[in-house]
């Protein structure tokens, strides 16, 4: 259920655009301060709010955010405005009524909502005091990395061959120089130490799974192949100071709550699924 509710997240993240809205917004607080209340455009004497060109920005930020402050405003302004009128001549021709606008409408809603709770979320979990308080557990326990090799092939199949010549007691360095088609091959897969956010996540989460002398038992796909993954060593060195790793903080301490979030809606929910032929999913 965890690997569902990450794939579910990252779909809510995108279409809500949490990230990227708050880089946005952070870039567009120095160039455009004010309260959210200001009128900044009348369409037909109806008064467009500030609030509502915060969020424009926020869209359009990483499609024109090349473009000069005083520019880019007027962009998006205009951009803005042709979206509204648009909006209400949609509206005046009866679309609003359409089946598929309205399913839409309750779409755009939804990922709105599911935005700004997932947001909420995220923020109650990373206060300063809450994030001092990971950082002082990092700090005391010291941060992981370890030393790996691995043997990198084109296939499942060839994976799983691996796995079994190691069962059957071939040399792990031995088995990397022959098999692997990765560039450390020549190195019997050696890799050296490294953290986790230096992998690629499939991978780190593997290797940072086992304990020191052991190896994977099934193959862990990348975007790179299938790996088998021994780890040799594992130590712990002091953190970076808490400045240097804030970013990393939020964004591990956010992401863990939301998915603890969806995973309580999930059990508190009766959830059934059907197929495209309305039959009930197992």
């Amino acid at each position: 259920m965890r690997a569902a509710i990450k794939a579910s997240l990252f779909v809510l993240l995108t279409a809500g655009a949490i990230a990227s809205a708050q880089t946005d917004a952070r870039a567009q607080e120095k160039s455009l301060p004010g309260d959210p209340d200001t009128v900044v455009a009348r369409i037909d004497g109806d008064e467009v709010l500030m609030r509502r060109m915060q969020r424009a920005l926020q869209s359009y930020g990483r499609d024109l955010g090349q473009l000069a402050p005083e520019v880019y405003y007027r962009t998006v302004m205009d951009r803005m405005i042709d979206q509204e009128l648009a909006a209400r001549a949609g509206a005046a021709i009866g679309l609003a009524e359409d089946p598929d606008v309205m399913a839409g409408l309750a779409e755009a809603r939804a990922n709105v909502l599911a935005a700004a709770y997932l947001r909420k979320v995220a923020a109650d979990a990373t206060t300063q005091p809450e994030m001092r308080r990971r950082y002082e557990v990092i700090a005391k326990e010291g941060v992981k990395t370890v030393s790996a090799r691995h043997i990198l092939v084109k296939t499942e199949d060839e994976a799983k061959d691996a796995i079994q010549a190691l069962k059957d007691g071939a040399d792990f360095a031995e088995l990397a120089e022959v098999r692997s088609i990765g560039p450390s091959a020549k190195d019997g897969g050696n890799l050296g130490f490294f953290g986790r956010q230096q992998m690629v996540k499939p991978f780190a989460d593997a290797a940072f799974r086992l304990d020191k002398g052991d190896y994977t038992k099934t193959p862990v796909e990348t975007q790179f192949g299938w790996h088998v993954i021994l780890v040799e060593d594992i130590k712990s060195e002091p953190p970076p100071p808490f400045h240097e790793m804030f970013d990393q903080l939020r964004q591990e301490m956010a992401t863990k709550a939301m998915i603890g979030a969806l995973e309580k809606l999930r059990v508190g929910s009766v959830i059934e699924r059907y197929g495209p032929d309305g039959a009930l999913l197992d």
